[in-house]
């Protein structure tokens, strides 16, 4: 609507819900600070266009950094700049950042600088009333970095949200978002989300470093045995083979590797996934895409019409993927996909609580591979470790009944710390693995209803080591200790 007196264009509430691509909830936040303002004609609000692009143009971050003082950045930037400096960082060359928004985006960057300096595989952002506190998680466990000016807070999320394209403004829904960087001429994937709190936006960011990542079965950390079976499986012609463990366990790594295994000229590999993580040659990979019907489900049925040989699912979400899953493998497909289990037996358990008729579940799949992730012991500073007698038993007991007994005269080591491993007693982690063989007698414990205890009882025998008996030999090797391994493996 164009004013006849000024000329001057406005727009309705919903048509700058549009022009922002904001909630109507953001819209009101946003009149309450004072950061948009607007008139009403009736009842009905107008809002100025030119005030909306001025808007606009000046930036989220600068408006959130409005009101911070003026030496709130500063102090961030020095604070990151502290933890940074034994690391062998140098300062950023070229000349320093003089705006405010300037000097914000050099923050942002140096946060990723301390994480990828520090190997950390995630960067957590927690609002407090204290101030936002940063920490990085550095092989599998959390340690904090620094804590940032409550002042700056929405101003180093809003950043961040910018770098990954992501809606600024919009404070109360959970988002995910992407950002792609190359440092020191690295490329790296950062994987972001953010879900609202009390205290503010909670965030979070994932690093996939593309050129140091272990591809490759022989690089993950599997026993002879355990790499045995698993080549055995992805040899044969059609059925599902399932990877299973929490989130960030290193699922996806593992069903990669297996395609790599497999990947030759001779074979059409098709891959959906949320999202692509690691890039093959030779392989068609299709990311989901919720926003216009691109799901698991969809892109399956379009796969089988493209003569695939070997098909992956990211992860198997319902029933309706489990069924056109093993649609799949049942009909002549090789089949890699992941499920969220504790272990090997209880992914059969949680098709068949899907809905998946047992008998299905048992015909198409093949094999389960169950992980967890332990850190490997600092091999400049670890020492013999003193393990109790009563102890020594257990931990026997634990072996023996999860399929690989330990020898007579086993020893066990300990973490101490040192400048190498700063201070950690650990550098660096490895797979555990527990690899479930769909054999006949398994088959028939799962027909018959059996319980997860006795459906593992029966795996054991049929040749499957358990994950805390993978753990425990690989802690009698000397590559991690006990305490890491009964950590991991959730056994008190």
């Amino acid at each position: 609507m164009v004013d006849e007196q000024t000329g001057e264009e406005w727009l309705t509430l919903d048509e700058t819900l549009a022009f922002l691509s904001i909630s109507k909830q953001t819209l009101y936040r946003m009149l309450d600070r004072g950061d948009l303002r607007s008139s009403k004609v009736g009842r009905q609000r107008r809002f100025r266009k030119a005030d909306l692009t001025a808007y606009l143009e000046r930036g989220p971050v600068a408006t959130a950094l409005s009101t911070a003082p003026a030496d709130a950045v500063d102090d961030g930037l020095a604070a990151v700049a502290a933890q940074l400096a034994p690391l062998g960082w140098t300062p950023e060359a070229g000349a320093a950042p003089t705006t405010p928004e300037e000097k914000m985006q050099r923050l942002a960057e140096r946060i990723i600088a301390l994480a990828i300096k520090r190997t950390a595989s995630d960067i957590h952002m927690q609002p407090t009333p204290q101030g936002l506190m940063v920490r990085i998680r550095v092989d599998g466990v959390l340690h904090e970095a620094v804590t940032l000016p409550a002042s700056i807070q929405i101003g180093v999320l809003s950043c961040f949200k910018q770098m990954a394209a992501m809606n600024v403004e919009e404070r109360s829904l959970p988002q995910d978002g992407r950002i792609r960087l190359n440092h020191e001429g690295h490329e790296f994937d950062l994987r972001m989300s953010t879900v609202p709190s009390v205290h503010g936006e909670s965030l979070v960011l994932r690093i996939l470093d593309r050129q140091v990542v272990k591809i490759g079965l022989e690089l993950l950390g599997f026993t002879d045995d355990t790499l045995a079976q698993v080549q055995a499986l992805i040899r044969k012609p059609n059925g599902m083979i399932i990877a299973t463990g929490p989130t960030g366990s290193g699922k996806t790594t593992t069903l990669y590797s297996m395609l790599m295994a497999i990947n030759t000229p001779a074979i059409k590999i098709l891959t959906i996934e949320d999202p692509v993580e690691y890039l093959l040659p030779g392989l068609v990979q299709t990311p989901v895409n919720m926003r216009v019907g691109l799901t698991f489900t969809s892109a399956l049925r379009a796969f089988l019409r493209q003569d695939p040989d070997v098909l992956m699912v990211g992860e198997i979400r319902d029933r309706e993927t489990a069924e056109i899953v093993m649609q799949a493998a049942i009909t002549g497909h090789l089949v890699l996909t992941s499920l969220h289990t504790v272990n090997a037996p209880a992914a059969l358990i949680r098709l068949v609580d899907m809905g998946i008729e047992p008998f299905l579940a048992a015909e198409t799949t093949i094999g389960v591979v169950a992980q967890r992730l332990v850190r490997v012991l600092c091999p400049h500073c670890k020492a013999p470790a003193e393990i109790s007698p009563s102890a020594l038993t257990r931990l026997r007991l634990l072996a023996e009944t999860g399929g690989a007994p330990l020898p007579a005269d086993v020893r066990f080591s300990r973490a101490v710390g040192c400048a190498q491993c700063r201070g950690n007693g650990y550098r660096g982690r490895s797979g555990l693995f527990e690899v479930l063989t769909i054999t006949s007698p398994v088959k028939d414990a799962l027909l018959a209803g059996a319980s997860q205890e006795e459906l593992t009882a029966v795996a054991v025998k049929e040749g499957m080591v358990t994950l805390v008996a993978d753990g425990l030999r690989k802690a009698a090797a000397g590559l991690t200790t006990v305490e890491e391994v009964l950590r991991v493996a959730g056994v008190g």
